[in-house]
């Protein structure tokens, strides 16, 4: 895999690194960590520039992330009124928008670099959802500069060694997102029954 990718951006360069991570972004299975590390390792070989492989891999990284955000929002444009299973979808996402409000940005930030397996995802249930697109924007690029930043760095110290490199990183942000989501649905759990154990104090204060 990592040669096949060497020699595919060697022989179409930036501009194609940059469609495959905006690709990936979108939710394409594509390996926009291994791409990222071996940026870093042609521009540590001399042959691309490291600002310039930073700015065009932030670029197709924020490119994909807007995509996401936008067909999300397309979601909710065209079927917030409607009946059936889409609208209802659409309607509750926009009920689901003061909490977005709340934590959507750091959710948004953190599934950039840390539970990377995430991130697609969650670019569409922003916009779903009605996320404020300046805020999403905002802290979706602050996440991308911070992943792309990392591993760039890692590929240009450890280029030999990447696709060792690249196999730890994603079996550890997939075990971050797992446990992520794990914390998530036990914390809804538990608001659910502490919501049925009040509503059913509530009935017996009644009843008496």
């Amino acid at each position: 895999m990592t040669a096949t990718l060497l020699e595919f951006l060697t022989s179409y360069g930036l501009p194609a690194a940059a469609l495959l991570l905006a690709i990936g972004q979108m939710g394409v299975p594509l390996p926009t960590s291994l791409a990222l590390l071996t940026l870093g390792a042609l521009a540590a070989n001399g042959d691309t520039g490291l600002a310039n492989a930073f700015i065009w891999a932030l670029g197709g990284t924020v490119l994909g992330d807007q995509g996401g955000y936008l067909a999300g929002r397309f979601v909710i444009l065209s079927a917030e009124g409607r009946p059936g299973f889409r609208g209802r979808m659409a309607r509750k996402a926009r009920s689901a928008e003061p909490h977005l409000a709340r934590w959507g940005g750091s959710g948004v930030f953190f599934t950039r670099w840390l539970f990377t397996p995430l991130g697609p995802a969650i670019n569409i249930a922003s916009g779903i959802a009605g996320l404020s697109w300046p805020r999403f924007s905002f802290w979706g690029v602050a996440g991308e500069v911070v992943w792309v930043s990392i591993y760039i760095a890692l590929g240009y110290s450890f280029g030999s060694n990447i696709e060792t490199l690249a196999g730890i990183l994603g079996n550890l942000s997939m075990a971050l997102a797992m446990l992520a989501l794990a914390a998530f649905l036990g914390w809804r759990l538990l608001h659910a029954v502490r919501a049925t154990q009040t509503r059913a104090h509530e009935d017996r204060d009644e009843e008496r």
